[in-house]
């Protein structure tokens, strides 16, 4: 669609923009308006009133301009920098010094307010090392279960892709045979199963074990040997080195046979022609899924809250204690999520640009 198609609609995102401005200045004529950073504090009613017809300026300009049949495009862009810039003011106003206000008042409070949005900053002022542990303990279970899952996901694909072969000997045969049936059962266990379930059952099997070799030891140090974040640890590297392996292989199938054939004319073995040429075109093409992986792994390390790692759902449930508000809760939680996938995104994109590879766009979805 050229420049020109979408200059006929213009005039919608203008009058929609329009329409929430002048909601946005219903507040500003009552007499309780008392925000204590604002543009019309100084304004008398009258300029009040030139900067929502400013606002709405552009949609009946046009509209003259165009039952007028005119050459009107100066005109228009004109009128339309009069109303978005009037627009622009009245949403500074009313949604940055309006929250940049109510953050200031609500910090000088002693005790928990009662609106939503001054219940959010206040919880958020106020706990915030709560929550700062619990996004260090995202971000790092995350990072490490990567690395290590992509570790455990080249293992996992070299037994993939090594399939018996008539001049291997039976022994050889036996074992790669083996390797490839492990490797198929294990990404079909991995992928075929939630990791809240994983986490349970990896949890309490280790802690079990532990309890059977440090029979007279005690509790705490039961749990230093194996500790919630070990456990949440191992969880997201199984559980990322099945989905990374896939994709790893997938990388290698996507290649040109060609490329197979040409290292066999030049003698190379298939072990030479899969870690000099195969392998790391195929790493190469996988790292934007690869990177997708670990912001997924920043979304999917909060149901690691059911075995008690401290995490940001960790952290939720510990402020939701203190001061037993839910929703407001939730919405901060969902806010540093978005926060944190949203840039995670942006630094991997900016990445991968950097090294001329594909990159993804937006927040990509769970597995």
């Amino acid at each position: 669609m050229t420049a020109s198609y979408y200059r006929k609609f213009y005039w919608f995102g203008i009058w929609l923009l329009a329409l929430i401005g002048c909601l946005c200045m219903i507040p500003v004529f009552s007499a309780t308006f008392n925000q204590r950073i604002s543009i019309f504090h100084a304004l008398p009613d009258l300029f009040k009133w030139i900067l929502i017809i400013a606002m709405l300026s552009y949609i009946p300009g046009w509209l003259i301009l165009k039952a007028k049949h005119q050459e009107h495009s100066q005109s228009e862009l004109v009128l339309r920098w009069i109303a978005l810039i009037a627009i622009t003011i009245v949403l500074i106003d009313r949604l940055v010094l309006n929250l940049t206000s109510i953050t200031l008042d609500t910090l000088e409070l002693s005790k928990n307010p009662k609106g939503f949005l001054e219940t959010m900053i206040y919880m958020a002022v106020h706990s915030s090392s709560i929550w700062l542990n619990g996004i260090l303990g995202t971000l790092k279970i995350s990072s490490l279960g990567t690395v290590f899952g992509f570790l455990l996901a080249v293992l996992l694909l070299f037994l993939r892709i090594s399939e018996p072969d008539r001049r291997d000997g039976e022994f050889r045969q036996l074992l790669k045979l083996i390797g490839n049936t492990f490797s198929k059962v294990y990404v079909t266990v991995i992928r075929g199963t939630p990791m809240m379930v994983q986490a349970l059952i990896i949890y309490y099997a280790g802690f079990a074990i532990v309890q059977s070799v440090m029979v007279n030891a005690s509790i705490t140090e039961r749990t230093q040997v194996w500790s919630f974040f070990t456990a949440g640890l191992i969880t997201v590297s199984l559980y990322s080195a099945a989905y990374l392996s896939e994709v790893l292989r997938g990388g290698i199938v996507a290649l040109d046979k060609g490329q197979n054939e040409a290292c066999a004319s030049l003698g190379f073995t298939k072990w030479q022609t899969l870690m000099k040429v195969t392998f790391p075109q195929a790493v190469r093409n996988s790292i934007p899924a690869i990177c997708n992986e670990f912001i997924i792994n920043i979304k999917d390390t909060s149901v690691l809250n059911v075995i008690g790692v401290t995490e940001l759902m960790f952290a939720t449930s510990s402020v939701t204690g203190i001061y037993y508000k839910y929703l407001e809760v939730y919405c901060i939680t969902a806010i540093i999520y978005l926060i944190l996938t949203f840039t995670m995104t942006a630094v991997l994109n900016a990445l991968a640009r950097k090294l001329d590879m594909p990159t993804s766009h937006g927040v990509p979805s769970s597995n």
